[in-house]
């Protein structure tokens, strides 16, 4: 063993540690093959891209192999190339996916000025304020008063004190977040909390008996059911992740809801797409008749967006007690920031992870990948899955989970600095590009990234599902036709009636947000 595999084999022995695991436990084995490449080769400067991108997918594989095997499967092997897992904590990392040799449209990011930028403050603080839809342009102007021009809302932000711009934010409902030091973080009452817990909390909710699975499966989670009401990439890229293992996943959209096509196209591979409008009694009951047949729910929007509609924890867990229950946040379920909106850069910026990667609080710096806790945070959540269905297996119950892009931040932190890695990892291999995985797709020929682990009985695959259009999914489970519903007979909503559903409710809360902001900045330039 060379002295890559064995920091390879320390670090994912630390990861199953806190998910409860240990990898002599199963049958099954992980083996890391080559040794990892020289930091400038991965963009691994400061955080060992190697790791961030072999462990948690070598995890996931080991533990749906334990699975594989509690249901009657044989032992298997899994192969981990350390040249290649760079590629996995960004899919533009190694190589361009496309589609019929196009690459995959990103214009509607052109000229947003919230989406990879650090804006600095009055007082000589750092924020980093979201708004990686359009919607959330709107907003941040209209609370800032400001144009989308980049220099404009830097003038703008320059005008604020940080803690008065933090706070009226919050106030407002727009995801920021003030940039701290990994010390600073750990004296705020919620960077506490978090420290407190397991990278992803998992709670037994009920004692009721775990729905039956079959002996002897094709792959470990075929007949598993996993029922996604997801967005951007971390929830959407757990159910990916489950998949791959031979789950059938279906992924739920709001009917008026927007995916980039360059993050739905990766992070939704191996799921079925359907479409819902919960303003409709009709889809209402379909999202609940899924719900009581799921085996799994994952959530990723905002605390209370989809309770609003009846779906809180009580009342899913009252139609299917044996339901895991997966909800995918900033910063958690629990703690004085539970309700705190954010996304995988905010993320970054509380935990500690910009001004590390910058090298201080006053000189901050975006991680490699950009968005290395949404993918990171997809395989944790898949993973918390997992072990939840081992435990189903054995003892029963419904469970609840809470993966976070904070605490996938603060877990990086603490297991994949480069400074704490790379002096003792001995020989390094060059890097590779990812494996490619092709097929023809509903938009087209697909060349994506084939996944990293490589396992010697149920080889990981999209099957039957490789990519549909967003939406054209009938509302049911892949493979099980049985629960599918004559969608010839559905009748849309008027366009009155959406003005009413979704169009007033914006208007309204487009001035809310406006209102704040001009308050807040005519009270703080008087003082």
């Amino acid at each position: 063993m060379t002295p890559s595999q064995d920091l390879a084999y320390s670090a994912l022995d630390d990861l199953l540690a806190d998910f409860g695991l240990d990898h002599s436990q199963a049958d099954s084995k992980i083996q890391f093959v080559n040794n990892i490449p020289p930091k400038a080769a991965t963009k691994s400067q400061h955080i060992n891209l190697t790791l961030v991108g072999a462990i948690p997918s070598a995890a996931n594989a080991l533990v749906a192999a334990r699975i594989f095997e509690q249901r009657g499967g044989e032992p298997q092997t899994i192969t981990i190339d350390l040249r290649k897992s760079h590629n996995y904590i960004d899919p533009d990392i190694g190589m361009t996916p496309s589609i019929n040799g196009q690459e995959i449209p990103h214009d509607v990011v052109v000229g947003n000025p919230f989406l990879r930028n650090i804006f600095q403050t009055k007082d000589g603080r750092h924020v980093v304020i979201s708004a990686v839809y359009v919607d959330l342009v709107y907003k941040w102007t209209a609370f800032l008063g400001c144009s989308v021009l980049e220099s404009s809302v830097r003038e703008t932000v320059k005008n604020w004190n940080s803690n008065d711009l933090e706070e009226a934010a919050e106030k407002a409902g727009l995801p920021l977040a003030l940039v701290q030091s990994e010390d600073g973080w750990l004296t705020t009452a919620h960077g506490k909390h978090i420290s407190d817990s397991t990278i992803v909390p998992i709670k037994r909710a009920t004692n009721s008996p775990c729905k039956e699975l079959s002996r002897n499966p094709r792959r470990p989670l075929e007949g598993v059911k996993v029922l996604c009401c997801t967005h951007a990439i971390a929830g959407p890229s757990a159910g990916r992740t489950l998949a791959e293992h031979g789950a059938s996943v279906l992924q739920v959209m709001f009917t008026h809801g927007f995916e980039h096509s360059f993050v739905y196209t990766y992070a939704n591979l191996g799921c079925a797409s359907t479409r819902l409008n919960l303003h409709k009694a009709e889809d209402r009951e379909r999202l609940w008749d899924l719900i009581k047949d799921a085996n799994v729910w994952i959530d990723s929007y905002r605390e209370g967006a989809i309770a609003r509609f009846g779906y809180s924890d009580v009342a899913i867990f009252t139609a299917n007690p044996s339901l895991i229950i997966s909800h995918v946040r900033c910063y958690g379920t629990t703690g004085p920031w539970s309700d705190k909106p954010g996304f995988d850069m905010q993320g970054s910026a509380s935990s500690g992870l910009m001004a590390y990667c910058g090298g201080s609080l006053q000189t901050p710096a975006w991680p490699p990948g950009m968005v290395i806790n949404d993918y990171t945070t997809g395989y944790y959540g898949a993973l918390a899955i997992q072990v939840a269905l081992l435990r189903q297996l054995k003892e029963g119950g419904g469970y609840l989970l809470s993966p976070s892009l904070t605490g996938t931040a603060m877990s990086i932190l603490r297991h994949f600095k480069s400074s704490e890695l790379h002096s003792s990892q001995g020989s390094q291999d060059a890097a590779s590009p990812p494996d490619t995985l092709e097929g023809w797709t509903g938009y087209g020929y697909l060349k994506t990234l084939k996944p990293l682990p490589v396992m010697s009985k149920t080889p990981i695959k999209y099957d039957p599902v490789l990519l549909v259009p967003m939406g054209s999914s009938p509302p049911y489970f892949p493979v099980f036709p049985e629960t599918a519903i004559d969608v010839t007979q559905t009748l849309p909503r008027s366009k009155e009636e959406f003005v009413s559903d979704v169009g007033m409710p914006f208007l309204q809360k487009l001035d809310h947000v406006a209102r704040i902001g001009k308050r807040w900045r005519n009270n703080t330039s008087s003082i």
